[in-house]
């Protein structure tokens, strides 16, 4: 594979002849396994190309541009963003998008074919003959200038340092003396209240220090939030580390959820307030793209899971994700709320996944999706919640067991009447969510990074990439092919078959599918593939 790290914005691919200046340059998004297969491609020839990632270039640049300019309309055109601006020149909204001598050439599929028949190579010869730069003046114009690159890295490397200064290994610490404490309470003080005098005296004999370590010791434990002031005996509830000396005040432990069902129960935030819902999600979801993408296979079928959930990346992430548990949802507009919860999904089946392994059945499957969970603001939420509560307006399951029969008129919706999660739901739903959502199967899409600033751009660009693999035209122009997506999930499309085919129609870049309505709307049939539930796992 090749060399590019997925903390910098370009990269250069390895390559035999170091000193070459490349003349091939690729656009590429990080977990995306058509991305990788070109570059895998590429490197297998010795083939020195320029990488531009995408994504961070957007997510930064653009975050950069917000806070500095005070009027929208005084932006100047090349303002308008990296992608949107590469979607202009190129026609296209998926990536990779791949440059030769100064030429988009298309894809990663169109790359396969030159180096089929033999032509790559000759491109770059050509290219390197006539010292073509490998992307024209015109795309070069909208990237950021070498100080504003200079500038965004600086900016991750304060955000890396300022996560580095959490002392998770002394937290680590401490949480082992919480496990030490509770056995011998549950051993020796079976019933009584937990004041301050004893929690000391349980940690003076469990870790055999004197009186004095021992407050500090529970100082510690309630700065971390391994120990909490009862609310019983605090007006406010508060888990304030300041020393209570008065035996009036009680103290409890923070409620741990089973591991292997809600993967961040096993802790409380320890590093003070939350940040805001938003922020959170869209950093747990950079450190999981991270991660996928390190553990990508060389031909981006396949991901490691294994190795990945063994990583000290992982260890980071899952501590990470217990800031979830006390995030505020109620701010949050209803595009906020649909980046949000997609983020938050496909983390958390990238973090199930390589936490207790995929599931390797239909009744496995229904269970995985129904059992996984985050807590996020004191509410458990699992995969099927997320879908099918808030994204799709707490509708009915297609996996529920009167769906299955075809009774989905019968079924209960996901929220009952009075759950305080359905004060979240999204309303209207945006059908495109199904191609944002990942699954971990082989046949889903490509995993992006969504925000509320480029939702609308983000869901546009993961339909389109979807439709443009999982919709097939048959060769007498009379049969579509269509993912099992567009079956399960019809109704959130459309009522009517023709109505859903236009609204194919509309996500594709050709106009194929579109002209073919026009002249015989009806006369279309549409056939469904078989759904390769196939985990994407070596």
């Amino acid at each position: 594979s090749s060399s590019s790290s997925s903390s910098s914005f370009f990269s250069s691919s390895s390559s035999s002849s170091k000193s070459r200046v490349p003349r091939v340059a690729l656009f590429t998004s990080r977990g995306c396994k058509h991305c990788r297969r070109a570059k895998t491609l590429l490197s297998e020839k010795h083939i020195a190309y320029r990488e531009l990632a995408l994504d961070l270039l957007v997510n930064e640049n653009e975050k950069e541009k917000e806070r500095n300019t005070t009027s929208r309309s005084s932006r100047s055109s090349r303002s308008k963003g990296v992608r949107e601006s590469l979607q202009e020149y190129t026609g296209r909204r998926t990536v990779p998008q791949v440059f030769i001598g100064g030429e988009c050439i298309g894809g990663a599929d169109e790359l396969v074919v030159l180096e089929e028949k033999g032509d790559l190579e000759k491109l770059v010869v050509k290219a390197e003959e006539k010292q073509s730069k490998a992307l024209p003046d015109e795309v070069e114009a909208f990237l950021p200038k070498k100080q504003e690159l200079q500038d965004l890295e600086k900016l991750q490397e304060l955000k890396k340092e300022g996560e580095g200064k959490r002392d998770w290994v002394r937290h680590e610490e401490l949480l082992s003396y919480e496990e030490r404490v509770k056995r011998r309470l549950a051993r020796d003080y079976v019933g009584l209240t937990l004041t301050p005098e004893l929690v000391d005296e349980v940690i003076c004999k469990e870790l055999a220090v004197n009186k004095q370590d021992a407050a500090r010791i529970r100082e510690e434990l309630l700065a971390n939030r391994i120990l909490l002031v009862s609310s019983s005996s605090s007006s406010t509830g508060s888990s304030s580390s300041v020393a209570v000396e008065s035996s009036s005040v009680s103290y409890t432990f923070p409620t741990k959820y089973p591991s292997d069902e809600v993967f961040n129960g096993q802790m409380l935030w320890p590093f003070g307030a939350p940040r805001p819902a938003s922020q959170v999600a869209e950093s747990l979801r950079l450190k999981i793209l991270n991660l996928y993408e390190s553990y990508l296979s060389p031909d981006g079928n396949a991901v490691d899971y294994e190795n990945l959930g063994k990583s000290e990346e992982f260890k980071d992430y899952v501590r990470s994700t217990a800031e979830l548990r006390e995030v505020d949802l109620n701010p949050l507009s209803r595009e906020e709320k649909i980046a949000f919860f997609v983020n938050i999904y496909n983390a958390l089946v990238v973090h199930a996944t390589a936490a207790v392994g995929a599931p390797t059945n239909i009744v496995k499957r229904l269970q995985f999706f129904s059992r996984i969970k985050y807590c996020i603001g004191g509410q458990l939420y699992s995969c099927d919640d997320i879908e099918h509560g808030i994204l799709r307006n707490n509708a009915v399951s297609p996996g529920s067991i009167f769906a299955l029969v075809g009774l989905s008129c019968l079924a209960s919706r996901t929220f009952p009447a009075g759950d305080p999660r359905e004060a979240f739901v999204v309303e209207p739903v945006d059908p495109r969510i199904h191609f944002a959502l990942v699954c971990g199967a082989k046949s889903c899409p490509p995993i992006r990074l969504y925000s509320a600033s480029n939702l609308e751009e983000g869901l546009a660009g993961a339909a389109e990439a979807f439709c443009e693999s999982e919709v097939q035209l048959s060769d007498d122009k009379q049969t579509v092919t269509l993912s099992k997506i567009f079956k399960w999930y019809g109704k959130d499309f459309a009522s009517k078959k023709v109505d859903l085919l236009r609204r194919i129609a509309g996500y594709q870049q050709g106009e194929e599918l579109k002209q073919l309505l026009d002249s015989n709307p009806k006369g279309l049939k549409i056939k469904y593939a078989e759904y390769n539930w196939d985990v994407n796992s070596k």
